[in-house]
């Protein structure tokens, strides 16, 4: 089990590090926006460290709070303003209820289910463009979806479920390509000749290009993995294999990428429900390139070489967790 040791050993000096960076007043870089903390309560709680949880709990409550739910309020958003809205809500809300902060968990979540697609069960991408027109995406509606299991709005979870089935049973391609926007009146966006070369990874990820946005089928694969664990239902577990071994299909430029976090955290839930050596030697692959990529004062870089504080904090607190959640998963092994 000496890997798997390892891999927790990453965890800990990643959560020493970020332990570091909490102000007195229990905020973390609050002037660089919710990026920077948006996962600091699912971290600290699974790691051990109720305290500072709570401490950035309570200043989350005081400041950036809102009566209907949203978090929101004396501070920006950071780049959270507009798009993928969804996406720091619903991990505020997973780490506000693991800690049992039910006014900020239920709360939220009446806000943010204020966002899903009642018809077709994704989230949209923007809270001011909830139209027939407006965009829903398989990252962004995942993590809530997660976010619904947590909290206990399991008809929400599976609307979720049913929203990623008409993905994947819509792609034209699926040995090569995931396509992962939606909208109501496009259904799946494939025809991407308009979009700017810069913008075509936010609506596909190619498993024979490079840079591609690997996490897309690892989140994927994660939410229905857990979806499968509380309703027992087959037919999600199938799904959740299928969008892992998309990722599994893609190339070896993914082990060479922070973006892999995610393919790691989908990996290891699926072997730990159906003990397949092909999702352990995946989990335990990606947990290879996050313990050889971390750096010795126990922090991780989102995009190599340059250090931005915002994200050297938003994918540290992430890593801690997938160093929690594969290392957890493997220990059977």
């Amino acid at each position: 089990m000496g890997k798997v040791d390892n891999y927790f050993q990453a965890r800990d000096r990643g959560i020493a590090w970020l332990l570091k960076q909490q102000d007195t007043d229990g905020s973390i870089a609050k002037h660089l926006g919710i990026g920077c903390y948006y996962r600091a309560p699912w971290a600290f709680a699974v790691t051990g460290y109720d305290k500072a949880a709570l401490r950035l709990v309570e200043w989350i409550r005081n400041h950036m709070f809102a009566a209907n739910g949203d978090f929101v309020g004396d501070f920006s958003r950071g780049g959270y303003e507009k798009n993928y809205y969804a996406y720091p809500n619903a991990n505020l809300i997973y780490g506000a209820h693991i800690l049992r902060q039910f006014d900020l968990s239920y709360g939220g979540m009446r806000f943010m289910l204020t966002l899903q697609d009642a018809e077709n069960g994704g989230f949209f991408n923007r809270c001011d463009e909830m139209g027939p027109t407006g965009k829903q995406e398989i990252w962004n509606t995942c993590q809530a979806g997660l976010t619904c299991l947590v909290t206990g709005h399991l008809s929400a979870a599976q609307k979720v479920g049913a929203f990623l089935k008409k993905m994947w049973e819509a792609q034209p391609e699926p040995e090569t390509k995931l396509y992962r926007m939606f909208t109501p009146t496009q259904g799946l966006i494939t025809d991407l000749s308009s979009l700017p070369v810069g913008e075509v990874g936010e609506y596909v990820v190619d498993a024979t290009g490079r840079r591609q946005a690997y996490f897309v089928p690892g989140i994927a694969a994660a939410f229905l993995a857990r979806l499968y664990m509380a309703t027992g239902l087959d037919e999600h577990l199938a799904l959740a294999e299928s969008y892992i071994q998309f990722a599994m299909r893609c190339s070896d430029d993914q082990f060479m990428r922070p973006q892999v976090g995610k393919v790691g955290w989908g990996a290891s839930l699926l072997y730990e429900i159906t003990k397949k050596y092909e999702y352990r030697d995946l989990a335990f692959r990606v947990g290879d390139y996050l313990l050889d990529n971390q750096f010795p004062e126990g922090y991780w870089l989102n995009v190599h070489p340059a250090i931005e504080y915002h994200n050297v904090l938003e994918v540290t607190f992430e890593f801690v967790v997938h160093m929690d959640t594969i290392g957890t998963a493997l220990t059977a092994w």
